[in-house]
């Protein structure tokens, strides 16, 4: 330990590499403590909205509860349309200050804000009755979200439940899975360049030390005090980095939680780890970095001559890229067979695997691109770096691990966004742009026609299907053809009574489906067919004429709007109709619209992150490799050789294997994303996959990377001259 100690007090490359070490494990530990709170945030969100979970309970529940999401203003709004069931107490969750009653209202502080700022036939009448409280932040998802709770004598189209009270959520069914797999995806992808950063830092002027190390061997030092000394020497500067980036955690999740997620951002508790999680990190860092070092003296120790001996690499290791690949693809038909809580095990543990497979395969490649430098150079640059990325491979691709990592990161990121694209909440083709429509209707419409000027547009929705139980039939809207045409596409009308389908429908019995008392009748013998190619989910529209058995049946209403009544308009229909589900252009495309811009923002964080991390690592590693060969380069200054030269040679060292790596990482990366988007689209049940030129763009930024990197060993290798060959 004395010598440890004295090594890190007089030898200037050593402090160096303490301070650089310490650097490089501060980075990790804080990325990595914001990386596990990330889920931790996610969760504490599903906690506090856990209250919003209603299933439905056959004729059992206090109450009944209706959900349904609202918009105005280009802002989302929670509606939940409440009544009792019977008397009684009713639980509430945390933040809920009691259960509203008949004509009582409880709103979101946001929302109570915005409807005293707004004309009541636009947003107030949406939540008719007395406001008699605001909500907590306990029982809200965000800072400013817009959420209103409303009490009813009856709630037509309700879940049955016991209460509004609260519990362990789960957020991972926000969007059918899709977010709660991305988040694990990019904890993966962002945890291995910290692990690259972390094994670039532990191996700084790794060589030196293993001279020193060998020497104290052959002169007498034993296994246990090598190993001591490197313990000693490592430990300091990985302990006071680990402390630091606890430290720098704290104040980063206080940024962290202005990043908005979902519509919104944070409150600022959410991305704070367990106690027991952040202790763990910190402990585990430095233990992570002193090992590596450990490991790396496996030569000193067994054979001390064999000290300057240059590690080489096997062929073999390529077949770990094509074993990892298989395992990954194993998950995706693993978790596309499965349900639960480890449906995505094996898909995280497989892409894992292919990032650290592109680790360990690339000193191979980087052996080959040298030793084609080798027999091919034209300047004494190239081939001073080809002679050292084939004479130590291991050693020379050190430094373009964390690039190639954030390269195979970039390329599956942007193979899944175009395709992710199509497949987020969207607006079909079935309704025009400027209506809005109530399904799932049980009400009297008598009082929706006293509240807005607008025409309403009366349907009755079902299928016509032979009367069999296996034919599944074709869906139908029952309305006239003139009213249904201003709110339905693609509807062109003729006069009489007719079908307009495809084509002839297949049998002639309509059953109603919806919420309301099911409702059958038989189509005429004969009935003209007329031409109907919608482009959404209805087939066929019938005329009431052909079926006058199901006149004065309501289950769908339409209300063509224009720019000056819509919200109006909109404020009528939830106002009158509580509980129904609202199919509106503007809501569909304000969820879809956020949920792409929450991907993207993650896509630009976690990229940016990944090329940050992999620049930082490839500059440690240059320098390291400098402080390593600083008498081999004082040798060569010695011996007349200009530094422009060896500039020249570190930065081809760093490019060439970055530019021929990064090919392979690309086409992983490529190979993973459109394995992820398949799993997606059977989530979503939708979508498509196209492939863009900008997949391959991330090769490109990580060359400009990896050079900026390999330019910060300028300084290092200026402060060499012949004199430290002389002192070696």
């Amino acid at each position: 330990m004395r010598i440890a100690l004295a090594v890190l007090r007089r030898d200037r490359r050593s402090q160096v590499a303490t301070v650089l070490v310490a650097l490089g494990v501060m980075i990790a530990v804080s990325l990595v403590l914001w990386l596990i709170a990330a889920p931790n945030g996610l969760q504490a969100r599903a906690d506090r909205t856990a209250w919003r979970d209603v299933h439905g309970q056959g004729d059992k529940g206090a109450i009944s509860v209706a959900v349904n999401w609202d918009s105005f203003d280009g802002k989302l709004i929670g509606r939940f349309d409440v009544a009792r069931n019977e008397p009684g107490d009713v639980p509430v969750a945390s933040g809920i200050a009691k259960f509203p009653e008949a004509n009582e209202v409880l709103l979101s502080p946001a929302l109570a804000d915005l409807v005293r700022g707004t004309p009541a036939e636009k947003l107030g009448n949406r939540f008719p009755g007395r406001l008699v409280g605001e909500l907590g932040p306990e029982a809200l998802k965000f800072p400013g979200e817009l959420i209103a709770i409303i009490g009813h004598d009856k709630v037509e189209n309700g879940f049955r439940a016991a209460g509004l009270q609260g519990g362990a959520g789960s957020y991972r069914d926000d969007y059918h899975g899709m977010l709660y797999l991305l988040t694990r995806v990019g904890l993966v992808v962002l945890v291995v360049p910290c692990l690259v950063l972390v094994a670039s830092a532990a191996r700084l002027t790794a060589a030196k030390r293993e001279r020193r190390l060998a020497a104290l061997r052959l002169a007498g030092a034993s296994p246990r005090q090598v190993v001591v000394m490197t313990a000693v020497e490592t430990a300091i500067g990985a302990i006071a980095g680990s402390v630091l980036g606890v430290l720098l955690a704290q104040p980063f999740s206080h940024v962290t939680a202005e990043i908005p997620w979902d519509g919104g951002t944070w409150y600022p508790g959410d991305f704070v780890p367990e106690p027991a999680v952040v202790a763990a990190v910190a402990v585990l860092a430095p233990v992570l970095v002193i090992a590596a070092a450990i490991m790396g003296l496996r030569r000193v120790v067994n054979r001390p001559l064999a000290a300057e001996e240059k590690r080489g690499v096997r062929s073999w290791r390529l077949l770990l890229i094509a074993g990892a690949l298989g395992v990954f693809f194993l998950g995706i038909v693993y978790a596309q067979q499965t349900r639960g809580g480890n449906q995505f095990t094996v898909v995280l543990l497989g892409l894992g695997a292919v990032a650290l497979a592109l680790v360990l395969t690339g000193p191979v490649l980087t052996a080959w691109v040298g030793r084609f430098f080798v027999g091919r150079w034209r300047r004494p640059s190239t081939l001073l770096a080809g002679r050292r990325l084939s004479g130590d491979p291991v050693a020379a691709f050190r430094g373009s691990a964390g690039v190639v990592i954030a390269v195979f990161t970039g390329s599956m990121a942007l193979t899944m966004l175009p395709g992710l694209e199509s497949q987020v909440p969207y607006r079909d083709d079935t309704w025009k742009t400027d209506a809005i429509v109530a399904e799932q209707v049980t009400h009297d419409v008598t009082p929706l026609r006293l509240a807005t000027s607008a025409p309403i547009v009366t349907m009755l929705e079902g299928k016509v299907s032979t009367g069999e139980e296996s034919d599944h039939g074709t869906y139908v809207i029952v309305g006239k053809c003139a009213d249904v045409a201003r709110v339905l596409n693609r509807l062109s009308c003729q006069p009489g009574p007719a079908v307009y389908a495809p084509s002839k429908l297949n049998g002639d019995v309509f059953r109603s489906s919806g919420p309301h008392d099911v409702v059958t009748a038989n189509l005429p013998a004969q009935y003209e067919t007329r031409p109907f190619n919608g482009n959404g989910r209805i087939t066929a529209v019938v005329d009431p004429e052909l079926l006058p058995s199901v006149e004065g049946h309501v289950s769908m209403v339409g209300v063509p709007t224009t720019p000056e009544n819509r919200d109006a308009v909109h404020t009528a229909l939830v106002g009158t109709l509580p509980g129904v589900q609202l199919v509106d252009g503007e809501l569909r495309g304000l969820y879809g619209d956020t949920l792409m811009a929450d991907l993207e923002r993650a896509t630009v964080i976690g990229l940016s992150i990944a090329a940050v991390l992999g620049g930082i690592g490839a500059a440690v590693a240059a320098a390291g490799s400098v402080i390593d060969r600083r008498r081999t380069f004082g040798a060569l200054i010695a011996a007349g050789t200009p530094i422009r030269v060896l500039g020249h040679a570190l930065r081809r060292e760093v490019m060439l294997p970055v530019f021929a790596v990064t090919i392979a990482a690309c086409g992983a990366g490529i190979a993973v994303g459109l394995g992820l988007l398949v799993l997606a689209r059977g989530l979503v049940g939708h979508g498509e996959m196209p492939l863009t030129p900008w997949v391959v763009a991330p090769v490109g930024v990580g060359v400009v990377v990896a050079l900026v990197a390999a330019l910060a060993c300028g300084p290092v290798l200026r402060g060499i001259s012949p004199r430290d060959y002389a002192a070696e």
